[in-house]
This record gives C-alpha cells, structure tokens and sequence, in this order.
C-alpha cells in the first residue's frame, strides 16, 4: 500500500480552490543541478548550500507558512536536498529521507493531526496542510510545493510572489535588476552559528552550449506530443544542457532524468498527457509485482474498500506506480492489484473469500467484490420497558416516557384477540422516579386476564396461580429467581425480570409484522412512524404518542420531563458515572459486548436511572443487566461481571443452597420437572441470569436444591416423598425416588399431563379497567371529545401535537395536508423529500430521522448515489471535510465538496467554488443567498443549504429512495437500517459506522468518542446555563412539536468543545439548529436577543434607511432572481436571517445591489449569472440582429429614419439587437417619398423597408398565453394551456382558425420543449397537454412534475373573407413564421365563430399590421423586435435619394377620454405619449416607454395597439423579441399596489 497511498491521498485531500486542469502556476518547483521554476513560471539556476526560504507566507500581520531548504553534495558530488523546514501556523516539521520530526518528536508515517497529514514511503513524502498546502518531495533533488490561490501576491522566497507576472519583483525590482544569484543570496536564513557561504554574485554561472541535440531530441520525443504548446520547451532544454555540462562526461541518471522527469510532471501540472517515455535501461523506474509505472495517470485508483473512488478524482494526473487496467488495488491482503471480483471481505478483523456467507441476526450477506450483498432474514422484535420509564419499540425507537396509568403496549390492529399492557407509576419518596409495578396480558380474545405483579406473584383473573402454569393460549415458568418466562399460542414472548426492578422484555414472532400498535410501534420495520397514533399521524413527542395509548381514561395526561436529574445532584452525578463508566471501559467486565453492542445507549439510560433512583444502587445494577441481558441475546455470555459490581445481588440474594447462575436457557431444574419434562421449557428464550441449583442437583417444593435421590414425586398437585403410594385403577403405586412404580406389574412410566384449564369472563372491554369507578359519562349515542363535553361521532376532535383539532380543520404535515374527519385524521399521501441534517460538532440527523453524533477529522461521504450498484452510475456525492473546533479535539463539518456529474462545487470560507472535472455527466445547478444560508440547488434533484459555519442541510427528492448511502442513511424510511457501512454491513456502533465512509483508507480511524465537557469541566456549568435556552419558555411552543433533548445535549456539547475563540458562535449554531426544525414544524420561535446570539441586520441598511430586519422564520419577499425564475422547482424552506422589506414603490430587491428596485432595475440572468444592465454578453450565443416589424437587420444596417421639423436622424442596427441613432442632419427639401400621412402631419418617421409580398389574411400572434398552473404536489394534475381552458378563462377570447401554435416552458423560454425531457403535446387542434403522471426524474427539473407553459396561437382574422379562404395580394409582404419549437397542424376548425363587429373609428380595409413572435427556442437566433404603432395613408411613389420610407407626422393633442377608452385604436394617444419620451435612444426604448405610459390609463389585460405597416393593418398585442435569455411580458393584472410593468 506504501506504494500507492501517496497517490492516492490526494484524492482525500484536495487542495486548491477552484482549480483547473491547467494548474502548473500554483506550483513551483527545484530539481536536478539547482534549477528552481517560481510560481510565476520562471526557470532558474541557484547554487546556493545553505538553508533558505523556499517559499513563505510573506504577509506582515499573519503569517501561516513558510518552507525551507538546504542542499548538499551527494557522494557522486550531485547536489540533493539534504533537509526540509516546514512551519505551518504552530506546527514546526523537519523531514530528512524515511525521517519526519513533528515538534521535536520523531513520528512514525503516515502521521496525521490537526489539519496536517505527512506521509512517507520508498519513493516520495509528502506534507498536506488543510490550509492550502502541499509539499511532495522525492527524498532526493526533486521537490514541489503546491499552494492555494488565496495567497497569491502574498509569498516569498526562492518561489517568488505568486502575483502571476514573471520576472518582476523577483529579478527586476523597480530600478534594480538582479542576476539569479543575487536573488537566491536574499533568500538565505540567516542563523547565528551557521558555517555557510554565499556564491558569488560576480561570477557568472557558466553557461553550456554543447548537448543541445540530444536534449532537444529527448524533450521533443513523441511521449511528449501533448506537452509541446503547455510549456516553454527552450528553458527546459536549457536546463538539460546545464545537467549534461556539470556532469562532465559521466553517464549517471542524474544527468539526463532529473530535467526529464520534471517537464514530464510539470506537463501533467499544465493539464498535458505525457506518454511514456522511460525504459529498461533509460531512467528506470521499478514498481511492486503486479503493478506498473506509468508517466502520467489519475491518483485516484480505486481499492478493494473504495471501489468507487476513481469515479469522483478531482485531482490531476501524475507519475508513480499504479494497477494496470481492469485491476484493482487490494489494500485488504495488501498483495498488490487484482481483478475487482476477486476482492476479499473483511469483518471484525477477519477475511471472507469471494463467495462466503455470514448469517447475522436479521440478515443473510454474500462477499461479492469486496462488498456484503445482503438480504434480510424473518426477524423477532423485542420491546422492553426499562428503568421504568425507558421504552424501545419493536423496530428499536427508544424514548423516555413517564407514566401514571396502565398503559397499551402492543394489541393487533386486525386481530384483536389479545393485547399486553403495563402499569407504569410514580414511586421513591419524591415521585420523580417512575416504576413498573405491573404488566397485563389479555388472552382468549381478552376473556382472560393473566397479571404479572412486580413482586412475582402471578394472577389469572384475579386469582393467584403457582408457576409453572400451563394453558392452551399460554404458559408461564421461572426459569431463574429474577425472571418470569411467558410463552404463547400467537408469537408474543415475554420476559419479566423481578429484581432488582421489574423489567419487561417482550418479543415477536416475524408473522405479526405490521399488525401491531400501541407504546411499542407498529413493528412494520420502520423506526420513523412508530409514534403513529390510532387517529393516523406520527407524533412528535414520547409523552404525546404514549398519551394516547392509556387504557384508562380517567388518568391525566403526562407531560414531558426534560430536565437531566443528574443536575440535581452532585452526588449522585458522581456515583453515576463512576460505576456506569464501567459500561464503556474497554477493559472492564463488560467489555467482550462491545463489538457487538455499542453501549453509549445503556450508559446514558444507567446515568439517568442511578441519578433518579431513591435506591441508586437497585436502578444501577437494573441498568446494568439490561446490557448483560442485550449481550445473552447476541450469544455474548457476560460471566461473573456482578463481582466487581452488585455482588450483593448475586452472593446474598440466593435462598437456601441456591447458587448465582449467568447463562440459564430452561427451566429451572426442578423435582417437578424430571416428572412431567415441561416441554414448554423447551422453547428457545434469550439467556438469563439468577439464582439456581449448582449442577446434578434439583430444586424441591421447599425451596431447596437436592439430589434426584431425594426429589418428591407430583402427582395430581401434590407432592409424594419416597415410600408413600396412591392407588389407581385398583392398583397401588409407590413413589420409587421421583417415579411412580406400579407393584403389580413392576413397569414405569412418566405421566405426562395435558392440562386444559377453560375460563369463562366476561370481560370484553378493549381498554383495561382494574376496578369499576363512579363518574360522569356520555349518553348513548354520544361520544366523549376529550375536552369535558359530549359530541356526535362526525363532530369528534383529533389530536395532535398536544393539540386539539376539531373535525374539518386542517394541518400541513411534512408535504402532505391531513384533514380531520371524525377523530381521525385522513392525509394525502404524497411523497416528501428527504432532508439529512450536519451541524455543529458531528451532529447528524438522517434523512430516516436517526440522531447520532460522529466527530471524525477526515473527508467523509455525507451521502452520494455512488453505492456499489455495478447496474448504474452515481451522478452526485457530498463530502465533508471536518476541521478543529478548539482544543478539545472535537471537529466541526465546515467544508464541502459537492460532485454533481463533471461539475464540483467546494463550498468553504462563507463562499463556493466551481470546478470542472473531466469526466462526469452534464448536472445543471443554480446558487442563491437565502437569509443566513447558501442554497445550490441541482437539476438532478439534490440541494444543499448551507449557513456558510457548520450547519449543513441536504434534500433530496423521492427518487433517490433507497438509492444513496454515506452519513446520512439510506434514504428508504427505516432508519433502523441506516448505520450500513461502505462494505455492505449493518453496523451497531456511531464510530465503526461513520469511519467506514471517510473518503481514504489512510485517514486514521476515530477510536473513541470526544466528551468536551469531560476533558473541559470548567466549561459544563456554563454550556448548560447557556443551552437551557432551548428547553425553557423560550421554545415552549416547539417543545411538543420537536424533542428538544437530543439538541440540548448536542448543544452542551458544541458549547464545552469551543474553547478557543468560537464560544458563543457553536453555542449559537446548536440553538440555531433546533430553531431550524421548529420553524419546518410550523413553530416560529424568536429566540435571539441582544444579549443572546444577537444580529445585526442594520449593517445592511444605508444611512437614514431601515429596510433590513431580522426574520426568524424566513421571509417570502420578492427577488429580481425569483422574477427571472433563476431556480428550480424544488421548494425552499423557510431560513432565517436578514431580509429585506420593500417599500410599495420599490417592490423588488436586488440580490446582487443588496438594494430594492423598480421590477425594470433588475439585473439579466445568463444560465444563473447575472449580468448589468447594458453590458455587453461577449459570447456568440447571445448575439441578436435587429428585428423591426417583423424585418431583420444586419448590423450596421439602416433601420429607421425619424423626422422632426427640418431635422433627420437616422437609426443603424447594433450588436446583440440594440438600434443606435447613426447620424443627425438636415432633412432634404426636395421630396417625394412614398408618404404614408397620419392625421397628424408635423413629424415623419421614415423605416427602411424590404420588398416583399403582401398576404392577406395572414394569421396573427396572440401573445404568450398561460391560463393553467401544474400543481406539483397531486399526481393527477398537470399544466393544461388548451383553447378551452384560455375561453373558460376569458370569454371574450376569439380565434376563428389557428394556423400555428408555439409552446414554450415558463421558466425556460429559450429551450426547446423538446429538450427540455418533457412529456408534452402541444398541437395546433387542442393547445398543450402536459400531464404529471407522464414525467419522470431526469429533465431538466428534478421533479418528475410538469413545467408551467404558455403558449402562443397565430389565429386567422376574424373575418368571412379570411376565415372561409386566404387572399393573396401583390403588395408589401409579411410573413409570420412561428419559432422553430412550434409544432403546427394547418387548417384546424375555427375556436370560435364569433366575429367582432368594426366599429366607426376603425381603419379602412386596406391597411394592416404585422408583427414577429419572439424567439423561444435556441434553435434560431433570437432577435429584438421593433413595432411601430402608425396609422397609415398610401401617396404614388416617386423617386428620392433614400429607399422610400414611412412617415409618420405627429402634433400634440390633449387626451380625450374616447381615446382613452377606445382599445381598438389608440393611436392618437400613443402620438401624444411619444412626446413624452423623447427621440433619443433605440426606438424600442420609445416604444416600451409609450406603453408602460399606456398601462396606466388602459386595463392591462384588455389594451391592443394598432400597429400600421404600408396600407395594412390588423388589431395586435404587442409582441417583440428580446436579446438573450430575456422574454416580453405583457402587463398581468396586478396582485397587488404595485404598478405593472412590461420587458
């Protein structure tokens, strides 16, 4: 592995902020004969032996690195590096070759601490530095550093400054120029004992002309094909003559390969791919059997426990040893490279062939590839009742609860013949404590009631019963003097331990799966919902979900308690943890279990029980045999722990001459039982301890253990001793030892009896009531509402939450809405997202809910769809890189990588960014701030929230169930199976779980967990005082909604880890984190103070303004990039942070200004970047011609002339689509133009006209149409944009024939609906169809929902003549062809056959109007349109010097209302507005001006514009095509105060 564990470390530790595949300018470099290449690209020669800085970080107020070398002569006189200084912030590292010194001390390699990793093996060391570092040395002449980009301009040394410009500042500095040794003598260290000298500055090196063939002819060679046009070849030439010249004829490898080597690596820094070049007896290089040597390849080779490594490389190619193709690197024999299905397995240090089989527990698993294949088995669930008041459900949620009442702990939910149920109540002096005095089973379709009493006596029907007893529904025995055992007829087995509490231990058989409620889940395999109640929905607390299972009535309600009783008291907090400690002591009794049950659980239920208990050490020792009893399940025998601890349970405890047994798996052995053999004993139950009889000996009537010599025989319920005799048919039997003997016949036999007790009760009530009680109850037909009144049963309440809903009123649960509906409550049932939380120090909440804590401070897999499936290809991973919180050695989750196909995303220092890979899919992502959180949200169905400190939020949608492994679970709604490691197992422990998923092998494994406040305890009391926040009044309103515990603890522990400057921001951070899941619980809680974790929102405002407030809870204003639709459908929780509140008349806020805007001062989008207004886009895509009615314009082309008073300007057409004036002068006088009057004769606009073939009839655009709104949360609907919907809509829509459609999404208005992987129909005969039921994951949204589209319909005129047939005229054309994403079906059926009537004020028949449709698709160039309202009257043509134009004349005239009013022809108007804005500018400017003008007098949704082009004109919306990825928005009708806009 030595070989390989440099390459492949770089993988796990990368380095370089937004690198390319070119990167050689954040190297530099020294190798061979004492050349050295800066940063900057400078190829040098220094000969200097003494130490001097390499490369240092040079700034004047923090210094965090610097390197240091010295060189020597070798024994061939060649000059080497003798040694290396590296200081990094407090670390100081002296390497020496096979020899690291980390602060003074010799450390053994590979050797990690604190952000640094150092590694050594035959060939190189090599220094990693989380701070941007990295030092690769070949323990000879060759040495590399690599360093971030962020200190650029900021180094010093023989690398140079790193500012990117050669020369300067190193060998010219201002007016100095330095020769390459002046400049390395400035670098010397000067140390006060040092005996070294500098080479002189006035003698030059000397220069060699000789070998230049053979050097050029090496570096020229076809291996390096790929290098010639990345490097400056000469200076490498140049340095291999220098290397030939001072080797003075010798022929060793220094010589030629030193220089060789380095440009074949610096090749593969410059993003080149050097071949071979190496051979046998030229610069050999020699690798381990089965590997081979190669020039340049990936680091990153994947390994029989990382199989999947090579597929997320992010680092670049370089030399070494590595597995030939289709092998894999076996680091678990470490016996070189094999073929992947070769890999063994390995398990608890034991290896496993390809083929093998383990059997666990609940799974069968295969060794296939180096992985467990593994498929579940029929498995029991045990429940147990703890302590008294610790509760663990069948499919192992474990929760607190106490009690006062009898309480239902499992019953059919389809078979209700039976039900077991428990008696929880407050006992010790003080009531804190709560015990199980008794547990009841319900048989014979409940007619028999069978009561187990915490002092071991046992009840049928209220009558007590000797043990054994025998049924036909169950059996009961005592298999030691702690335990009763209970057997039945339909799977339930129970386990009731007597002392020193009562304990129940209840299990199940694999056929009542899923048919079970009550206080121990519903057994359905599925931990997340076993707070579900009988009315439908899964609460949140363990006091709220065991509320509802009281089978009492008349018991109140108990609340949480969730105060820590080991605050209470200082001494009992002590006797706690020192005797529960030895739960966790890895040498202590109980220590042989550890491997197989984690005991972390145990040891906080052993604290919090021995702090509550009067008797601490009877709960103690309880709690105890709770783990000894879990360890007897595995087949972990715990013999003899009870002598270091509860001896007196085990020595005094015995009656008689009973001794204390570990390992009791039957029946006691009795007297009784060599008569009858008790067959029921024989069924299988987990081994218990006790007291029982020491071996060969019985257990009599009286109590005593004796030999079978003296044992009494049973005969009918009564015990016979020896010599005494019953008579049965006639015959006289004696007892003979334990036999009955018939005399007569001197033949003997065992009377085995079959008891078949029959009990008739009458008891049937489906809840347990011990006595009957007087009270007040509902009269018939009525039903209690829980809340002191009598209602129907369609007027029954539910509850929630602590909270009362009465019938009809609904909730939002997750993304599903529940309605209540006679008590119960009826939900939809859509699939959510899954959401896996990371924050503060190695807190994790899996997307399947599971709460556990790993602090690891390596890179680890927080979740990634790369899972070993050989069928698929993963295409994302997230990775966390956890650095140090303080002095404690906690870590804190504050970096991350996120792979989405070939794209990376590094997320540190409060910012991203983004790196292209060479391999990988094509993954679409956008970025946006949101309060306090960066969100990136991807199109594969992935976001990432981030607070930009140590909080990190992962959603993913529904489909990746199932589908993705890392920290955060399997994403399949079990949470009990979440903890399956990298090899395929299911793991017990937090530790062994969270270290199988770091990112290499070589990081070191977390051995034991951090408990900051052990090692801090100068810092508990404050963390508690500080983090009680949580569980006070403040969050009272969440208390019932989201356990507060788990984030109190996680809180107290941040608190005590951050010792060294963060204090208050990890205390912050952890009450942030639950304020999080209150607010996504619908509980708004205002928490900060100025005092407690204050923000100050105001530093956003501008002086004398306050438009930025603090919002707990998120905010939903307004954002250039939400009206841009710069996002995806993917639904963003509310985050908490500062936002904005926009005044009315600036109703939109800017996210790039940081500023609210007017909706027309945002910002452009290009694919999520955003662009200035008015700059320029310098990329081909975005270029525009300029499109005027319909014509288009190359650039520099005449547009338009305009003319006012004796003045002309002339408008050309410019880049992307903008019009320019073009010159101003004095118009002709001598003219006859074609002239086109309006009404108005004082100013003429003259457009350039192209010929063309006038066509009448010719269909008209709409506009985009958008009626229909998909909702993505119900299946069954979809986006419905069809001429039935648009005249349901709006009646007064008239089109008599559609000739063309065009379909565009909403959102994407520039892509083809056929690319955007859509299922949809758009047609000419019906509009569109997009159905949610036809999506699936994978387009270019990750939902599988439909996009919302709009449509645009070119419809015929309204008129017999164009509606029965189309006229052709020979006069100017226009042509209306659809964008190229239209599909179009010619000649459909009118919509509708209602014609409009012409009305006085419309223009004769002999004019029109014609227009463009915008561009939608980016298969044509999209362009801009001009229209030009005009009303038109033809003049004969005559000849000018300019192409006849189009005048329009215009005089001011004031406003009349008729002109107002009048929608059909506005002109008028429109003339009066265009002296408003001016005649400067495009004329689109104008025109857009005119209409926002027109928008305030006209209705949005009612105004047209006559639109006048030569002699024809027809009623049209405006409608022109914009540059770029922008799209035309006509006016909608406001939703609120704000003035409508268009753009």
């Amino acid at each position: 592995l030595s070989f390989i564990s440099l390459f492949s470390y770089l993988f796990l530790l990368h380095h370089l902020t937004g690198r390319t595949r070119n990167h050689g300018h954040y190297v530099c470099s020294t190798w061979g004969n004492n050349h050295f290449k800066t940063f900057d690209g400078d190829i040098y020669q220094f000969p200097g032996m003494c130490e001097y800085n390499f490369a240092s970080d040079c700034r004047e107020s923090y210094k965090e690195f610097s390197v240091h070398i010295q060189r020597a002569h070798n024994s061939n006189n060649h000059p080497e590096i003798q040694y290396i200084l590296i200081t990094i912030k407090d670390f100081t590292v002296y390497l020496r070759p096979k020899l690291a010194v980390v602060d003074g001390r010799i450390v053994k390699t590979p050797y990690y601490s604190s952000g640094m990793f150092i590694e050594s093996n035959d060939i190189y060391t090599k220094v990693y530095a989380k701070l941007g570092l990295i030092l690769i040395w070949n323990q000879e002449d060759a040495l590399m550093v690599e360093l971030d980009s962020r200190f650029s301009n900021h180094t010093c040394g023989l690398c140079g400054d790193y500012n990117g410009v050669p020369i300067y500042n190193e060998f010219i500095n201002g007016d100095a120029n330095y020769n390459s040794i002046t400049y390395g003598n400035l670098q010397k260290i000067r140390k006060p004992n040092a005996k070294c000298e500098d080479p002189d500055e006035t003698q030059a090196l000397p220069s060699c002309n000789e070998h230049r063939h053979e050097c050029e002819r090496l570096l020229t060679s076809s291996a390096f094909a790929d290098c010639r046009l990345r490097l400056n070849l000469e200076m490498y030439i140049q340095a291999c003559m220098q290397d030939k010249c001072a080797c003075n004829g010798n022929e060793d490898s220094f010589c030629l390969c030193s220089t060789i080597s380095e440009y074949s690596r610096q090749c593969s820094h410059a993003g080149g791919r050097p071949g071979e070049w190496r051979t046998e007896y030229f610069c050999p290089k020699t690798c381990p059997d089965t590997m081979i040597y190669r020039e340049s390849s990936s680091p990153c080779m994947d390994t029989c426990s990382h199989l999947g490594i090579s597929s997320l490389c992010e680092e670049h190619y370089m030399d070494g040893c590595f597995c030939p193709e289709g092998t894999v690197y076996d680091d678990i024999t470490e016996k070189g490279c094999i073929p992947a299905s070769q890999c063994r397995c390995k398990l608890h240090g034991k290896e496993y062939s390809p083929g093998e089989s383990i059997t666990n527990e609940c799974e069968e698993c295969i060794c296939d590839s180096g992985r467990w294949t593994c498929k579940d088995l029929p498995c029991p669930g045990t429940c147990s009742v703890e302590g008294g008041s610790h509760i663990t459900t069948f499919d192992g949620k474990k929760y607190t609860f106490h009690g006062d009442c009898y309480y239902v702990l499992a019953k059919g939910t389809v078979n209700d013949s039976y039900a077991l149920l428990a008696e929880l109540t407050p006992c010790g002096s003080t009531d804190r404590q709560t015990c199980l005095k008794t547990v009841v089973l319900l048989v014979d379709d409940k007619k028999n009631v069978v009561a187990f009493r915490s002092d071991g006596s046992v009840l049928l029907n209220e009558m007590a019963v000797n043990v054994p007893h025998v049924s036909a529904s169950f059996s009961v025995f005592k298999p030691s003097s702690y335990y009763l055992i209970v057997q039945t007829s339909f799977g339930l087995q129970l386990q009731i331990q007597l002392f020193p509490v009562m304990q129940l231990f209840a299990t199940v058989d694999q056929s009542v799966q899923g048919k079970l409620q009550g206080l121990c889940g519903n057994f359905n395999g599925m931990e997340g919902d076993d707070f579900k109640t009988a009315s439908g929905l899964v609460e949140a607390t363990g006091s709220a979900f065991a509320n509802t299972w009281k089978a009492q009535s008349t018991c109140n309600d108990q609340v949480e308690k969730l105060e820590d009783p080991c605050s209470l008291s200082i001494e009992s907090a002590n006797y706690a943890e020192h005797w529960c400690s030895l739960l966790k002591n890895s040498e202590g009794p109980f220590a042989r279990c550890h491997l197989v049950i984690d005991p972390s659980e145990y040891y906080k239920k052993c604290k919090y029980d021995t702090c509550l208990c009067e008797d601490n050490e009877e709960c103690l020792c309880a709690a105890l045999s709770s783990y000894s009893r879990a360890c007897a399940f595995k087949g972990i025998i715990l013999e003899g722990w009870r002598k270091s601890v509860c001896s007196k349970y085990e020595v005094s405890t015995c009656p008689g001459n009973q001794i204390f047994l570990y390992n009791l798996t039957m029946c006691q052995q009795t007297c009784r039982s060599l008569i009858d053999g008790e067959k029921h004993c024989l069924q299988d139950f987990t081994p218990v301890d006790g007291c029982g009889c020491p071996y060969n000996t019985y257990l009599d009537n009286q109590g005593t253990c004796v030999p079978i010599s003296k044992c009494p025989c049973y005969y009918k319920g009564s015990y016979l001793e020896p010599g005494e005799y019953v008579t049965k048919d006639g015959e006289r039997w004696y007892v003979l030892l334990w036999l009955l003997v018939c005399v007569s016949c001197l033949a003997f036999f065992g009377a085995l009896m079959n008891i078949c007790n029959t009990f008739h009760n009458s008891f049937r009530l489906s809840k347990f009531q011990a006595e009957c009680v007087s009270g007040c109850v509902c009269p018939e037909g009525l039903f209690d509402d829980g809340k002191g009144g009598c209602v129907e049963e369609k007027d029954c309440p539910c509850f929630h939450n602590n909270q009362w809903y009465s019938s009809g009123q609904k909730i939002t649960v997750d993304c599903n809405t529940c309605t209540c509906q006679k008590g119960f409550w009826s939900c939809t049932e859509h699939v959510c997202y899954g959401t896996c939380m990371i924050y503060g120090s190695g807190h994790y909440i899996t997307f399947d809910g599971k709460f556990y804590d790993f602090d690891g401070s390596c890179e680890y897999v927080a979740t990634q769809d790369f899972c070993g499936d050989k069928n698929s290809s993963g295409s994302f991973s997230i990775i966390t890189e956890n650095v140090p919180c303080g002095t404690t050695g906690v870590t804190c989750s504050k970096a991350i990588k996120m792979f989405l196909g070939k794209t990376e995303l590094k997320l540190e220092n409060k910012d991203y960014k983004e790196i292209q890979r060479d391999t990988g899919d094509d993954v679409r992502y956008w970025n946006k701030t949101v309060g306090f959180y960066l969100v990136i949200e991807a199109s594969n169905g992935v976001m990432l929230i981030w607070d930009k400190k140590t909080t990190v939020f992962i959603k993913l949608t529904p489909d990746y169930k199932g589908k993705v492994c890392g920290l955060c679970g399997n994403f399949d709604d079990k949470s009990n199976n979440d903890f399956t490691t990298r090899s395929g197992l299911q793991e017990t422990n937090a530790l062994k779980f969270g270290n199988s998923w770091k990112q290499s092998s070589m990081c070191p494994d977390v051995t034991q967990e951090i408990k900051p406040c052990d090692v801090k305890p100068h810092r508990k009391s404050w963390a508690e005082k500080e983090c009680s926040i949580i569980q006070s009044e403040v969050f009272k309103i969440c208390h019932s909604k989201v356990d507060p515990v788990p984030f109190y603890e996680a809180c107290v522990h941040d608190a005590c880890s951050c010792d060294s400057g963060g204090d208050c921001e990890c205390f912050c951070s952890a009450v942030a984190a639950y304020a999080q899941e209150c607010t996504k619980a619908q509980a708004c809680v205002f928490w900060r103070t100025p005092d407690i974790c204050p923000i100050f929102c105001d530093y956003y405002n501008p002086r004398n303004e306050c438009d930025w407030h603090y919002e707990p809870c998120g905010s939903n204003v307004t954002t250039c990039r939400m009206i841009n639709n710069v996002s995806t459908n993917f639904s963003v929780p509310y985050l908490e942070g500062c936002y904005p509140r926009c005044p009315e008349d600036k109703p939109v806020y800017n996210e790039e200004t940081k500023e609210c805007v007017t909706e027309d001062k945002c910002w452009c989008y290009i694919n999520g970047t955003p662009v200035l207004p008015g700059q320029e886009i310098p990329t081909e895509d975005n270029w525009c011609p300029c499109v005027i009615n319909g014509t288009s314009y190359e650039v520099g082309e005449t547009v338009a002339q305009i003319q006012d008073g004796n003045i002309c300007t002339t408008y050309i057409c410019a880049e992307n689509g903008s019009v320019v004036v073009g010159s101003i002068y004095p118009c002709p006088t001598s003219t006859s133009p074609t002239t086109i009057s309006t009404s108005f004769p004082t100013s003429t606009l003259t457009t350039t006209g192209k010929s063309s073939t006038e066509v009448y009839c010719t269909c008209i655009w709409t506009g985009w149409i958008d009626v229909s709104y998909p909702d993505s949360s119900d299946r069954n609907s979809g986006d419905y944009e069809t001429f039935e919907n648009i005249l349901k809509h709006n009646s007064s829509f008239v089109c008599a024939k559609a000739e063309n459609i065009s379909c565009r999404a909403e959102r994407f208005p520039d892509i083809p609906i056929t690319d955007l992987g859509q299922n949809v129909e758009c047609s000419v005969d019906t509009g569109l169809v997009c159905n949610n039921s036809d999506q699936t994951i994978g387009g270019i949204i990750p939902m599988p929902v439909c996009l919302n589209y709009e449509i645009n319909i070119c419809c015929i005129p309204n008129i017999p003549e164009c509606v029965t047939s189309t006229t052709v005229s020979t006069t100017v054309s226009t042509t209306t062809a659809p964008p190229s994403s239209t599909r179009s079906t010619m000649s459909p059926p009118p919509l509708s056959t209602t014609a409009s009537t012409p009305t006085s004020s419309e223009p004769p028949s002999s004019t029109a109007t014609t227009t463009m449709p915008p561009s939608s698709t980016s298969g044509s160039t999209p362009g801009t349109t001009l229209t030009v309202p005009t009303t038109l009257t033809t003049t004969p043509m005559t000849a000018s010097t300019f192409t006849p134009p189009i005048i329009i004349t215009r005089t001011p005239l004031a406003p009349t209302s008729e002109a107002i009013s009048n929608s059909l022809d506005i002109l008028s108007f429109l003339a009066l507005l265009w002296e408003k804005s001016g005649l400067f500018g495009s004329l689109m400017c104008v025109l857009v001006s005119v209409l926002r003008e027109c928008v305030k007098y006209i209705p949005p949704r009612n105004y047209r514009v006559v639109l006048v082009r030569r002699n024809l004109f027809k009623d049209l919306s405006v409608q022109p095509s914009c540059c770029g990825q922008r799209h035309f928005s006509l006016p909608q009708v406001p939703q609120s105060p704000i003035q409508p806009h268009i753009g």
